[in-house]
């Protein structure tokens, strides 16, 4: 891309594994329906059906507060908040964690309450209050230190490291992107290691290390392939398709492209291959493929008139 900041930060979030708490023991029967909602709607996320994956949390939100299941209770608005930021609805998104990460506090549950912090974290620096983002990102570190909360240290690190990277504390933020993948390739937590890599990625290009760059963002796209991370494998697609067109790299650029917009277009994230449509066509009037321009044209003229 360069990927605007906010869909870096949420993908990073859910792929870093902040959706679900830690491991407990065997749940009763009824509070276990409330944890096979919540990974169905994990399994619609990982689609790219946000709505659907929206419908199916609330469902889960609704069974837990009928059962008095705290913890189940908290995942569930943990998750709506993730749904929400995703959305752009920054403000709900921020009060859902809070309201989980206060249940957290009630019930004295560590690991969800790095969760909590760790969204509430995310929904500060997506609504520009980077003191609030630092504040809880901190809180969250140190406690998932003192637990020995690992994954959930992987995630904190990372989007912190994304916070540094806003605000042009570069050297520290390659150096908590690294720490979050060398503990996610540990824990062969693979779809946390592409969000690593891609950041790192992003990094290495401002620097100027385009190389680099294009390599991390590769393996990020072998890795978001392997797990079937949708849409991550699309948005990769497109970071690559810029990073190619801008190098002139056209043939390249047109093959990243066109995946990303079928991608897209089997998602029915219509606004981005529009814009994915957008790119190929540029891409190929500038290769001189009038005719293969043209086609995409109208394919992306269709697109538009679609009620």
């Amino acid at each position: 891309m360069k990927r605007a900041a906010s869909v870096v930060l949420v993908f990073a979030l859910l792929a870093g594994g902040c959706a679900g708490g830690a491991a407990g023991p065997e749940l009763p029967p009824l509070a276990s329906k409330v944890r096979d909602l919540r990974d169905k709607g994990h399994h619609a996320l990982a689609r790219g059906d946000a709505a659907q994956a929206g419908l199916v949390f609330d469902d889960a939100r609704r069974l837990a507060e009928s059962l008095d299941d705290r913890p189940g209770l908290a995942g569930a608005l943990n998750d709506l908040g993730a749904v929400a930021a995703l959305q752009g609805a920054y403000p709900r998104a921020a009060e859902f964690h809070r309201r989980a990460h206060g249940i957290a506090l009630e019930i004295g549950d560590q690991a969800l309450a790095v969760e909590g912090l760790s969204y509430r974290g995310q929904t500060a620096h997506l609504m520009g209050d980077h003191a609030a983002a630092l504040g809880h990102y901190s809180q969250a570190l140190a406690l998932s230190r003192e637990i020995k909360d690992r994954r959930g240290e992987a995630v904190v690190l990372n989007n912190l490291g994304l916070l540094q990277q806003a605000r042009g504390e570069l050297d520290q933020a390659e150096q908590n992107f690294r720490q979050a993948l060398a503990i996610n390739t540990e824990l062969n937590e693979r779809r946390a290691m592409a969000s690593n890599l891609s950041n790192l990625g992003a990094l290495s290009e401002r620097r100027g290390r385009r190389a680099e760059a294009r390599g991390r963002y590769e393996q990020a796209l072998v890795l978001d392939k392997e797990t079937e991370a949708r849409p991550a494998i699309e948005a990769d697609l497109m970071t690559l398709g810029r990073l190619s067109e801008e190098d002139n790299r056209l043939e390249e650029a047109m093959g990243y492209y066109e995946r990303a917009y079928r991608g897209y277009l089997a998602l029915h994230h219509v606004p981005r291959a529009m814009e994915a449509a957008k790119r190929l066509i540029r891409a190929a009037r500038v290769a001189g493929r009038e005719a293969e321009a043209g086609a995409y044209q109208a394919e992306l003229n269709a697109l538009t008139t679609k009620p």
